[in-house]
């Protein structure tokens, strides 16, 4: 009896780890890819956790204009160039520079086109950033079209990668021909406040990025800044050591599809191993990111995978001046600060919806409360608020100044482009 007993609970098991394999290679290259439909909520006490499916995102008008998931042609983005070691924190010099440095149209000579003046001043713009980190071009006509925009980082030279996390379809391309991505303007994430970060991964950054407003929302929605060089001087001395001395980890991404062997009873321990190297080669052959994934089970979140990116310095030096900046996204990625945030919230879709982070530090410890709300009022107090209307374009150095979005309502439509 207890023989025919096992062989039936194998069969279902076999079964079952049949469809998980189909349904892990299908969530990875949705993830890849960035469409996952919305699922089932689970309901109060069950631990049965709803499939999810594949199925094309709901377009916005802006979307559907130029939308185009495929960007293959455009290089990858560059590997992220680390230089962390031997900081001497209580050396590091103030910063007094006012974020972004702003550039009207009316700088423009009478008789030369906006095209000319980029031209001409090329090489200044350019030191400019360098120096300042970030340059909002304010009331140019050129950048109020996609062709124009395109046409404007062209003029400065600026060559065109793919977006970090390409490869796990975070973010729609708008306009495949122009490097052009969707930032945030979802309407299922406007009442999300995107908190400060690089845009980087552990193994891949770009160098610069052009953030373009085709139109303001109705209310809210203005692009943030943050001078990461400042913030090493804003966060208390002993926060920004204890994380500089223990590092940082990322849980970048969950896998919340193994509730059910919590009701496995002792095939638990004997499925998890299984599933979990399923998971591995089917999360290693679609993203290009190194992961580490561990198991992770509460009452609240129920049985998952979460994958951890490699330990890393939250403070880096510039690959150009060598000077040291706050480099770490826990503004946007720490689960703590983003419920403080945003309260409850209805559930997302999208590959928002794997795509959801944690922060610890280096060992995986949890991020004390303490360093948390530490970290959350230097930030808070140092944000940058702008305004940008239609054309207006903000040039940004990625390894030195941060950025996010506000809360907004109405239709908002803007873009980005990275640069190698």
């Amino acid at each position: 009896a207890i023989a025919m007993a096992a062989s039936s609970t194998m069969k279902y098991t076999v079964r079952t780890a049949v469809a998980m394999v189909a349904c892990l290679a299908a969530s990875a290259e949705a993830l890849r890819v960035g469409h996952i439909s919305q699922p089932v909520t689970r309901m109060a006490g069950s631990r049965a956790t709803p499939l999810m499916v594949a199925s094309p995102p709901v377009k916005t008008e802006f979307e559907k204009a130029s939308f185009d998931t495929s960007i293959e042609e455009i290089p990858k983005c560059p590997l992220t160039r680390w230089d962390a070691s031997g900081i001497d924190l209580s050396s590091v010099e103030p910063v007094s520079r006012t974020l972004p440095h702003e550039l009207s149209r009316e700088a423009v000579p009478d008789g030369m086109s906006e095209e000319e003046y980029i031209v001409a001043n090329k090489e200044a713009l350019l030191e400019q950033l360098t120096e300042s980190g970030a340059i909002w071009f304010r009331g140019f006509e050129l950048m109020r079209s996609q062709d124009g925009f395109q046409r404007f980082y062209q003029l400065l030279g600026l060559d065109p990668c793919q977006d970090p996390l390409a490869s796990v379809g975070a973010r729609a391309v708008v306009n495949k021909k122009g490097a052009m991505y969707e930032a945030v303007n979802k309407p299922s994430r406007a009442r999300f406040f995107v908190g400060m970060h690089n845009e980087s991964t552990n193994k891949r950054t770009n160098r610069l990025g052009a953030f373009v407003c085709f139109k303001a929302a109705e209310t809210g929605g203005e692009f943030l800044l943050l001078d990461g060089q400042k913030m090493l001087k804003e966060i208390k001395q002993e926060t920004l050591q204890r994380l500089y001395d223990k590092g940082v980890r990322f849980s970048n991404a969950e896998l919340p599809f193994f509730d059910f062997l919590r009701s496995a009873g002792p095939l638990k321990e004997v499925l998890q191993p299984v599933f979990k190297g399923v998971a591995e080669v089917a999360v290693g052959a679609k993203i290009d990111m190194e992961l580490e994934l561990r198991w992770d089970e509460n009452e609240s979140d129920g049985l998952r995978l979460l994958a951890f990116s490699p330990p890393q310095s939250p403070i880096n030096r510039h690959p150009l001046t060598g000077k040291p900046a706050w480099f770490c996204n826990v503004h946007s990625h720490s689960r703590y600060l983003r419920d403080e945030r945003d309260g409850e919230l209805p559930e997302t879709s999208g590959a928002s919806k794997l795509n959801r982070t944690n922060m610890f530090y280096g060992n995986l410890d949890e991020i004390s409360e303490e360093d948390l709300r530490e970290i959350d009022r230097a930030t808070m107090k140092n944000l940058v608020y702008v305004p940008m209307k239609e054309g207006d374009v903000v040039l940004v150095d990625n390894y030195q100044v941060m950025h996010g979005r506000a809360k907004f309502t109405g239709e908002r439509l803007h873009a980005v482009t990275w640069f190698q």
